[in-house]
């Protein structure tokens, strides 16, 4: 009972908490002389907590909106807004964090950043969202204070909408980030302190020693150039910490945004990091996506699909590693055969025969030592690459193996027991001057020679292993 207690309010005080610290921090980056904040991280939040609160049961949901909307009302009441204006206030976070949440979650699939699709489907809720709230934000304004209504429009929902898009991205990302702990060569290391000094010296140029001049979107570069390079969550980092510096070096009256008037200030410093955040994920992602595609090619090029085992063109590459990585004659191959597979498909058809190759497969990789590779040449063939041999016993009492588990009795979906499939198996061993096309050939003459001895037998090639 306390545990469940626990998993239900501890998430809820963790999301008030931050709420009403970040409706702190929001009012803190309030530019000097006006009441115009340069972001409001609440926003974000309240999307973060909606997206929480959403993944839960009906009525834990309720609760958690329920509390984030009397929060929003009690802090900005006991901050000095009216009621009235309190519960405005209200109605426009709860307006923005639902719209985002709502097409966020639309069509059921998990909110995530982790291809290009995904920043889309963000930028896309976050700008629904925004532009509704804004559109409530505006009319309070225009009628309580008579604000210049395009205005009042712009500052809202780029500031709301540019701090919404940044903070959940930044969150999501992080989340799903794989932190994998490594250690960097010295020129990997050397490379990212040679970028770090760059953009350092860029973001001082630009926000410290460039007073008045707005090109700070400088800072695309040295952006441009982390995104294309670094992993993801690099990147991620890179953007929280460039935002940040951003929002920083305004609220200090120093750079590139120094001189302008506060509510265009906002604009700009909005502006950049909206940038920043749209440049950087999507040059990262679509990088992703295209490793990704890559690897997926490269998969689909070096396996066999029916099985998962290698095919060959895996089977040559390692081939021509081991023989070049020498010595040559600790390098053995296993070429086996299946003796009545034919009769499998022609009784139980071709299916039943699809699955017995894949029972064959997970077959040999049991009867296999750790590091031999196993493929699928086609077929009913086989091939087991044996490297690391000290003695020439080793391949054959792996052969041994494999020939027993093949002779196994199999159980076919009818329920039917077959056990006429036995393997003729031919190994050989690397000479000195052996390539992968000789090797493999000699292993295939030495099963030849198994069937014409009767089958279910192993031949090996008239090779001997030789000391290096």
């Amino acid at each position: 009972m306390a545990r469940r207690l626990a998993r239900t309010v501890l998430p809820a005080v963790g999301f008030a908490l931050a709420y009403a610290v970040a409706i702190v921090v929001g009012r803190a980056t309030r530019v000097e002389g006006s009441q115009v904040s340069l972001v409001w991280p609440a926003a974000a939040v309240a999307v973060l907590w909606g997206l929480y609160a959403t993944a839960r049961s009906r009525r834990l949901a309720i609760a958690h909106w329920t509390l984030l909307a009397a929060l929003t009302f009690g802090v900005n009441l006991t901050t000095g807004a009216t009621a009235a204006l309190s519960a405005w206030f209200v109605l426009v976070n709860m307006t923005l964090a639902g719209v985002t949440v709502t097409l966020l979650r639309y069509g059921g699939r998990p909110v995530a950043l982790r291809e290009p699709a995904d920043l889309g489907r963000l930028v896309a809720a976050v700008s629904a969202g925004t532009v509704v709230a804004a559109t409530f934000a505006v009319a309070w304004f225009a009628h309580e204070q008579q604000s210049d209504l395009v205005r009042t429009f712009a500052l809202f929902a780029i500031r709301n909408g540019v701090t919404v898009l940044t903070g959940v991205a930044v969150v999501l990302r992080l989340r799903d980030a794989q932190w994998r702990r490594h250690s960097p060569s010295p020129a990997r290391v050397a490379e990212t302190a040679a970028f770090l000094t760059v953009t350092a010296v860029v973001f001082a140029r630009v926000f410290w020693f460039n007073p008045g001049h707005p090109n700070a979107f400088g800072v695309m570069l040295p952006a441009m150039w982390v995104s294309l390079r670094y992993t993801t969550t690099t990147s991620t980092v890179f953007l929280a910490g460039s935002g940040v510096s951003i929002v920083w070096a305004t609220l200090l009256g120093r750079g590139a945004l120094a001189d302008v008037e506060a509510p265009q200030q906002a604009l700009l410093a909005q502006g950049l990091v909206g940038t920043l955040t749209i440049v950087v994920l999507s040059l990262a992602l679509f990088r992703d996506s295209r490793n990704d595609l890559i690897a997926e090619l490269r998969e689909l090029a070096l396996h066999d699909p029916l099985t998962g085992l290698g095919n060959r063109a895996l089977l040559i590459d390692h081939l021509e590693r081991e023989l070049a990585a020498g010595p040559a004659e600790s390098v053995g191959v296993i070429v086996l055969d299946l003796d009545g597979f034919k009769a499998v498909n022609d009784a139980w058809g071709h299916g039943e025969g699809d699955l017995l190759l894949v029972e064959m497969a997970a077959r040999l990789r049991t009867a296999v030592r750790r590091g031999d590779t196993v493929v699928r040449l086609g077929g009913d063939e086989f091939v087991v690459l044996c490297p690391g041999l000290e003695h020439p016993d080793e391949l054959h009492e792996c052969a041994e193996r494999v020939r027993e588990e093949i002779a196994r009795p199999y159980g076919l979906a009818s329920d039917a027991p077959f056990d006429r499939i036995t393997a003729s198996i031919g190994t050989a061993v690397a000479e000195r001057s052996s390539t992968p096309r000789s090797l493999l050939a000699a292993a295939d003459r030495a099963m030849y020679d198994a069937k014409r001895a009767g089958r279910n037998r192993t031949a090996a090639a008239p090779y001997a292993l030789r000391a290096g």
